[in-house]
């Protein structure tokens, strides 16, 4: 991490004060910062040479939301103008704090999930005539061989380990069980997802990365994640990500989002089966944990038995036709 005095110099801040370390957050590192004459968040990019140009759309894109009159914070420059500070290889940013408090995903009400719903919609309305070229492009592709292979060295790395914590045991269990899914469940063609209309979105879209304040969403930072997709799968992941696909919540957020930006049931339908397909095939925090030592991840891990997405989805899709 870059030194305080060093960043003092670099942005010309005045003394100080204190520091810390926010406790969410699992790729790029943060300092939040308080000085006296005001407080900040530095960020810390785990960024290659060679991926400099991510920082470069990040920096870009909430630009452009800013000045499309939505609260993303902008970088603040160096005294060269530049808003990205390479040291010791490694490269940097210094943001405002973001204005207003954060809510814990389990502290989040039914307003906090019709605000978060509205202010999604507005967000992708401004997105939506943003050039796709200006950001990361993700691949939706899955190969089954691939996934299962990869199941297979994590569960042996799991097995080598001398001392196994039920967590790990747990985790073995769930891989198992997911293994069994993927052999019998029928296979999504991830193509019906270009269908759909594409276009910029968030990509992490959820309470972590939202400020809250008199009643409105006050800034929404972290936007390393963007990338081009239908705005439906996004909403999706929302709904799944936030509100564990729970009937009432998912409802106040879709009915306060289709008042700014309309999503048929269709839309939702389509992102919804490719996104369970992807998501049964994803084994990132496992990977993290277990391949690459990521011990933060471990949050992640759910416990209790694997339960397919597809199954839970047509849990809410019942719940909501019948509103």
């Amino acid at each position: 991490m870059l030194a305080l005095s060093d960043l003092r110099h670099a942005w010309k801040l005045s003394p100080i004060l204190s520091t810390w370390t926010p406790a969410t957050g699992t790729i790029h590192r943060t300092l939040l910062l308080k000085t006296s004459n005001g407080n900040y968040a530095l960020r810390a990019y785990r960024y290659t040479s060679d991926e400099h140009w991510r920082i470069l759309c990040e920096h870009a894109l909430t630009t452009y939301v800013k000045t499309h009159g939505l609260p993303a914070l902008t970088p603040l420059p160096l005294a060269n103008g530049e808003s990205i500070l390479e040291h010791g290889g490694c490269f940097y940013a210094l943001f405002p704090f973001a204005p207003g408090y954060q809510i814990a995903r389990g502290d989040l009400t039914l307003h906090e999930g019709m605000l978060m719903g509205r202010f999604l919609g507005q967000l992708h309305q401004i997105l939506s005539d943003y050039p796709h070229d200006r950001v990361p492009h993700r691949s939706f592709s899955i190969d089954l061989t691939t996934t299962l292979t990869t199941m297979e060295v994590i569960e042996t790395a799991i097995r080598s380990q001398s001392h196994k914590s039920d967590e790990d045991r747990q985790a073995l269990s769930r891989l198992a069980e997911r293994r069994a899914y993927l052999a019998t469940a029928p296979s999504i063609n991830m193509e019906d997802l270009s269908s759909l209309e594409q276009q910029v979105i968030h990509g992490d879209y959820q309470e972590t990365n939202l400020f809250f304040e008199d009643g409105q969403v006050s800034a929404v930072i972290d936007w390393d994640q963007s990338y081009v997709a239908p705005r439906a799968w996004e909403v999706v992941r929302t709904l799944h990500y936030v509100y564990k696909l729970e009937g009432n919540a998912c409802n106040a957020f879709l009915d306060a989002y289709r008042c700014i930006f309309p999503l048929t049931s269709t839309e939702l339908e389509v992102a919804a089966s490719a996104y369970g397909w992807m998501r049964a095939h994803d084994l990132w925090h496992y990977k993290a944990i277990y391949l690459e030592g990521n011990q933060r991840v471990r949050a992640f891990l759910q416990p209790g038995p694997f339960l397919p997405f597809a199954q839970r989805w047509a849990a809410l899709r019942d719940f909501l036709q019948e509103r």
